[in-house]
């Protein structure tokens, strides 16, 4: 899932997008097909990053805090069986073709 891009508009010289999911192999996935696509109007993969998704500390707390009154198992259900958003970030150059025919002279 692409989770935004920058420029919104096209034609820049480079292209950051970004994307999410809760599994990897989902991000590489939504990559491999995109970068397929904006390979063939000229840009190539320049850089990645990778950032695992994580729980917030707020989270914590209050589960903590309400495991007393029994409501915060609740809470830890979630916590402990599902993984948060990682994200991916790519940024995309724009490459000139390279493909014109050799100048001869005379």
């Amino acid at each position: 899932m692409i989770s935004g891009t920058w420029p919104e508009q096209g034609g820049s010289p480079v292209f950051i997008r970004g994307y999410g999911g809760r599994k990897y192999e989902e991000l590489i996935e939504a990559y491999h097909r995109d970068a397929a696509l904006l390979l063939a109007q000229g840009y190539e993969p320049a850089g990645q990053h990778y950032v695992e998704g994580q729980w917030g500390i707020a989270w914590g707390l209050v589960a903590l805090l309400l495991t007393v009154f029994l409501i915060g198992l609740i809470i830890w259900v979630p916590i402990l069986t599902t993984r948060p958003t990682g994200t991916l970030t790519v940024t995309y150059v724009h490459r000139a073709t390279t493909h014109e025919a050799p100048s001869t002279a005379s």
